[in-house]
C-alpha cells in the first residue's frame, strides 16, 4: 500500500522533476546542498568567470522572470517548489517520505509525511561491572523497514500558523512562545547555498522578537536578539542512518576551513562541529529551551519554562549527551505516544484530543498541535519530534 502511493506521487511529480533535471543541466539526482543550491557567486578579485560555469543554467530551476507564481519570482510556492525535487523526483533525498532514493536509507531528519523511524525498537544494554567497577551503557534506536505516517513534524506549508514554543525572553509573565508563525523550507535552509551544514541559515526566519511594553496587568517583555550560528559544512556528506540514537556527525569539522585550505575532520576525543553548534542553532528559535547543567533544580525565573532539562552538552566520542538533537529529529517522526505519554499539557495550557476514526496524516492534513493520530484504533499523542516511543528518550539515558 505504501509503495503504491509513493509510486503514484512520483508519477505526479515526474513532469516538474524532469523539467528541473534538464534546466539544471544534470543527468541524475542532485545531492541536497549541491546542484542548484551550490554557491556560485563571483568573488572580488576573480575575472573572466564563465557564466555557464557560474550557474547560468541553475536559475531556471526555481525562478521565472515574467511568469512567476510566488514571491521572489519563484515558479511555485513552498513547499511545492522544494518537493518538485525533494518529494521523490529529481533529487536523491526525499524529505516527504524520509528516505534516500539512491539506497532506500532512512534520512537522519525523518520526513514530513512519512518516516523510517522504529520508535518501538529502541534497545539498551548495561554491562556487568569490570575489574575497576565500571559499567558501560549501549543504546540504539534503529531505523524502520517500512515507512510510517509521521505523528509530529515541523509545519512548513507556509500557510498554517502556529506557536514557536519557547521563543522570547525569560519572563515572569505567562508566554508560551511566539504566536502566528508560519514556516516553509526556506525559513531554515538557504536555497542558494551558503557553505553551512545542510545549507542551514545562521538565523532562521522569524527567530528574533520585538520588545513588548508593559500593560496594567502584565510586565514588560524584553526583545530577543539572537546571534548567528554557522555550523561548518561536512567534509563527506552522510544523509542517512541505521541508528537514530547515533546523532553525532564525525564528518563535520569544529572550525570552517579558510579559503583554499582543506577542512580537518575531528579526531577521537574531540567533539564534532555539528554537535558543538546544533543546540545553539535550535535555540535561535526556541530561545528559552537552552539549559545548562543543574537547570533541573534551578528556577529560571520564567513562568512557563521554569525548570529545564540540560540541552547544551556536546558529544566528544559519539556517545549520547543531553542535547536538543539527541532527543528530537528536525523534520518529522513516526514515533508513537500512547497511555500516559499521550496525555500532557502543552506550554499554552491546552491538552491533546484524539482525532476522529480513520483520520490520516498527509501533506494537506498535518498532525495538528494537539490532535493525536490513530494507530490501530488507538489514539496516539503528538510525539513532539521525539526519536523513541512513549517518551522512551528518558529511559535511553536514565534507569527509572
Amino acid at each position: 500500500m505504501r509503495n503504491g502511493s509513493r509510486a503514484v506521487k512520483k508519477l505526479l511529480l515526474l513532469g516538474a522533476g524532469s523539467a528541473l533535471i534538464f534546466t539544471m543541466g544534470g543527468i541524475g539526482p542532485a545531492a541536497a546542498d549541491a546542484g542548484p543550491h551550490k554557491t556560485t557567486m563571483v568573488q572580488p578579485g576573480q575575472s573572466g568567470v564563465l557564466i555557464s560555469v557560474a550557474g547560468g543554467g541553475r536559475c531556471a530551476s526555481c525562478h521565472r522572470a515574467h511568469t512567476a507564481k510566488a514571491e521572489y519570482l519563484l515558479k511555485d510556492a513552498q513547499p511545492a517548489l522544494c518537493y518538485s525535487c525533494h518529494g521523490g523526483s529529481g533529487a536523491s533525498l526525499d524529505v516527504v517520505d524520509g528516505v534516500n532514493n539512491d539506497d532506500g536509507g532512512a534520512l537522519r531528519g525523518g520526513g514530513f509525511e512519512y518516516a523510517l523511524i522504529n520508535g518501538a525498537g529502541a534497545t539498551k544494554s548495561i554491562s556487568l561491572p569490570d575489574a575497576a567497577g565500571k559499567t558501560t551503557r549501549t543504546v540504539t534506536a534503529p531505523a524502520g523497514t517500512v515507512e510510517a505516517p509521521v505523528t509530529s513534524r515541523h509545519q512548513i506549508d507556509g500557510t498554517t500558523t502556529g506557536t514557536m514554543w519557547g521563543n522570547g525572553a525569560i519572563s515572569a509573565a505567562v508566554n508560551p512562545g511566539k504566536a502566528g508563525v508560519t514556516l516553509e523550507c526556506g525559513s531554515c535552509h538557504d536555497p542558494h547555498g551558503n557553505g553551512n551544514y545542510r545549507i542551514l541559515r545562521p538565523i532562521p526566519n522569524d527567530a528574533a522578537t520585538s520588545a513588548v511594553a508593559a500593560t496594567a496587568t502584565t510586565p514588560a517583555v524584553a526583545a530577543v536578539v539572537v546571534a548567528p550560528v554557522n555550523i561548518p559544512d561536512a567534509i563527506t556528506k552522510v544523509y542517512t542512518t541505521t541508528d537514530y540514537w547515533a546523532v553525532a556527525d564525525r564528518n563535520v569539522p569544529t572550525v570552517a576551513a579558510a579559503p583554499g585550505v582543506a577542512p580537518v575532520a575531528p579526531i577521537a576525543g574531540q567533539t564534532d562541529g555539528y554537535i558543538t553548534n546544533v543546540a545553539q542553532w535550535c535555540t535561535t528559535c526556541h530561545t528559552r529551551y537552552m539549559a545548562t547543567s543543574g537547570s533541573y533544580k534551578t528556577n529560571s525565573g520564567d513562568a512557563v519554562f521554569t525548570y529545564k532539562h540540560r540541552s547544551d552538552s556536546i558529544d566528544k566520542d559519539g556517545v549520547s549527551r543531553p542535547n536538543c538533537i539527541q532527543c528530537h529529529v528536525s523534520h518529522g517522526t513516526s514515533a508513537n505516544m500512547t497511555s500516559r505519554a499521550a496525555s500532557f499539557t502543552a506550554p499554552d495550557g491546552l491538552v491533546p484530543t484524539p482525532q476522529g476514526a480513520g483520520a490520516t496524516v498527509g501533506i494537506g492534513t498535518p498532525p495538528g498541535p494537539y490532535t493525536p493520530t490513530l494507530v490501530g484504533g488507538t489514539a496516539v499523542g503528538t510525539s513532539r519530534l521525539l526519536r523513541v516511543d512513549n517518551r522512551g528518550v528518558c529511559v535511553m539515558c536514565h534507569n527509572l
